[in-house]
């Protein structure tokens, strides 16, 4: 398949899909400009599917991959690497986890050897586990007290409860330290070698000898169940609630508002993108940020988002205010959301937002890792690689009644979840007089 057909002025760089003999699906990308090169070796799962009370497998699994092989120990991977003159590092999303090489071209051959090796011949070494459990309950300790990230955390905790994305994709205080190495090793064992893994290759590298190498030296895939279905209800879906996580030493209140979205292959997405830039993703040409910064001095920033997830991702709405306008800035915002519903967005504002998103979209793919992650993202979503060069043109056919249709369809603010961390004693008998308010430390 080539999907290098642009539109709006945009041209995707030449994709070629090939479907090796061994099952292998490899994504390349030649880019001759320099003599550098990037493979992504993609598995189809990520944080999403950790046992229940594991939160964080995944993403340990995927660094245990870079510390050392049967062959070599973490040191010497490490020193080998650096010979090279290549980075090699691996992480796990939501939905996928991706193992990465990067490096100059002329030594293609011995990057692929070693993706090969790690990927067919990963150790597990109990040693390198305990030192990266270490590592990160030092890091998830010293996070603790960040207000922005707990607010985060314990938001798309309660708003995703009983469902698999109910955790950090990093693991928490309470998961971290119940993670064991056979765990992580069975966790991998159990999905690899998977028909759904792929590789994304871009870079100056040649083609066809590339090509031949994978077939001949990777393993042929087996078939793994795919996980079904791309919706879920969380537990508290269909109702409001108001939850104070209560820090009384704060004099800013921490923020977030919001509830379950859309996946990103679901077809409103692109016309909720384009009428969500116009309500809080457009920095200060947004409504909320013009309320509540430009017209009241809440807040410094606020802003509105869907994240794109193969499953419905959150909507939520970020900010922070100090303690003494916190009722007030959530009212507000409220208005605005309604406001922005009822009335749906202005031709100006449906241009600036077509003008931004068609505009910086070329942006995204400036890099050969940026490449990369845009054709996984399109893969594991399940978008095909289609729906990257046709972006431009099908935002750009975006009409405000569809906008108007996309908020009024997926916006609901009498089902809002409303999380904030801060001190709740200067602020709680405010938001009682809207219900019911349940204050967690």
């Amino acid at each position: 398949m080539n999907a290098g057909k642009g539109s709006r002025g945009f041209t995707l760089p030449e994709v070629k899909t090939f479907l090796l003999g061994n099952g292998l699906k490899v994504h390349a990308v030649p880019k001759p400009e320099l003599p550098l090169l990037e493979i992504h070796f993609v598995f189809p799962f990520g944080a999403g599917a950790d046992p229940a009370g594991k939160g964080g497998l995944a993403d340990f699994m995927a660094e245990m991959l870079t510390l050392g092989t049967q062959r070599r120990p973490a040191a010497q991977l490490a020193v080998d690497v650096d010979a090279l003159g290549a980075t090699l590092s691996a992480y796990s999303g939501w939905d996928s986890t991706a193992l990465h090489i990067a490096g100059l071209s002329e030594d293609w051959e011995r990057h692929m050897e070693l993706l090969l090796e790690i990927y067919t011949q990963p150790a597990f070494a109990s040693q390198e586990f305990d030192q990266l459990q270490k590592r990160r309950m030092a890091a998830l300790v010293q996070q603790k007290d960040e207000s922005p990230v707990t607010a985060d955390e314990r938001f798309q905790e309660v708003l995703f409860q009983g469902t698999p994305y109910d955790h950090p994709v990093y693991g928490t205080l309470d998961s971290v330290p119940h993670l064991s190495c056979e765990e992580a090793e069975e966790f991998y064992r159990r999905r690899s070698p998977s028909g759904e893994c792929f590789l994304v290759v871009v870079g100056n590298f040649p083609e066809e000898a590339c090509l031949r190498w994978a077939e001949a030296k990777f393993p042929s895939s087996k078939k793994v169940p795919p996980v079904q279905g791309k919706d879920f209800s969380p537990a508290y879906a269909g109702r409001a609630r108001t939850i104070f996580i209560d820090r009384p030493d704060l004099t800013q209140s921490q923020i977030r508002l919001g509830h379950m979205g859309i996946h990103h292959a679901h077809p409103d997405f692109l016309p909720f993108e384009v009428m969500n830039y116009a309500l809080g993703g457009g920095g200060f040409s947004s409504r909320l940020m013009q309320k509540i910064r430009s017209d009241l001095g809440y807040t410094y920033g606020i802003r509105a988002a869907l994240e794109p997830r193969k499953r419905p991702g959150p909507f939520v709405i970020s900010t922070f205010t100090p303690t003494a306008t916190t009722f007030p800035c959530v009212q507000e915002i409220l208005t605005v959301v309604q406001s922005f519903i009822a009335e749906g967005a202005t031709d100006q504002e449906r241009s600036e937002a077509v003008n931004f998103l068609t505009g910086s979209y070329p942006l995204r793919f400036e890099t050969l890792s940026q490449i990369a992650q845009k054709i996984t993202q399109a893969e594991v979503h399940g978008l095909g690689l289609e729906y990257l060069s046709t972006y431009p043109g099908r935002v750009e056919a975006v009409t405000r009644e569809e906008m108007a249709q996309a908020a009024r369809k997926h916006i609901h603010p009498e089902e809002m979840l409303l999380l904030i961390v801060g001190c709740a004693a200067k602020f709680r008998a405010e938001f009682e007089h809207l219900g019911i308010v349940e204050i967690r430390e």
